[in-house]
């Protein structure tokens, strides 16, 4: 995960099935759940949409998991994107990046923060005609929480 190795995530996409995907963008409601494209990058290049407020809300369904999945398989996705712990609290998050025609025009982290008993959540999408990624996004991500002063 800390890598975003595209070709794992393609081949697991391909082992699970484009029908199989498609419902699960359902049953979640992930954005406008419209998966179109070739199965290796339906989530970057067709017509699958999601708003920084969506995945928000998204990433809050699935932290309280009112998908119903086994709790055995949110810990293990915590975990996986679990990027720093310490004493006052504990980071989550995941970059993306989406390139047209070689060029980097879009960058995400989501995540959250537990942190004093709270939980605070986010979603940082930046856009631009080059160097939008998800490092980027989460720089700026990491520099508005310190602001904040619930991360340092």
């Amino acid at each position: 995960m800390q890598h975003s190795v595209t070709w794992y995530f393609q081949a697991l996409d391909r082992q699970t099935g484009f029908l199989a995907i498609q419902d699960y963008l359902h049953k979640i409601g992930y954005g406008n759940q419209q998966a179109n494209g070739s199965i290796d990058y339906y989530w970057a290049d067709s017509t699958l949409k999601i708003s920084p407020i969506e995945q928000i809300e998204m990433l809050r369904k699935f932290y309280d998991n009112q998908f119903d999945f086994a709790p055995e398989n949110i810990e293990a996705v915590k975990k996986a994107i679990c990027l720093s712990s310490t004493a006052t609290g504990s980071l989550y998050g995941k970059t993306g990046t989406r390139a047209v025609n070689g060029q980097n025009v879009s960058g995400w982290f989501i995540g959250f923060l537990e942190t004093n008993g709270r939980t605070y959540f986010f979603s940082t999408n930046i856009q631009n005609d080059a160097f939008a990624t998800g490092p980027i996004a989460a720089e700026l991500t990491f520099s508005i929480l310190s602001d904040l002063g619930l991360w340092d």
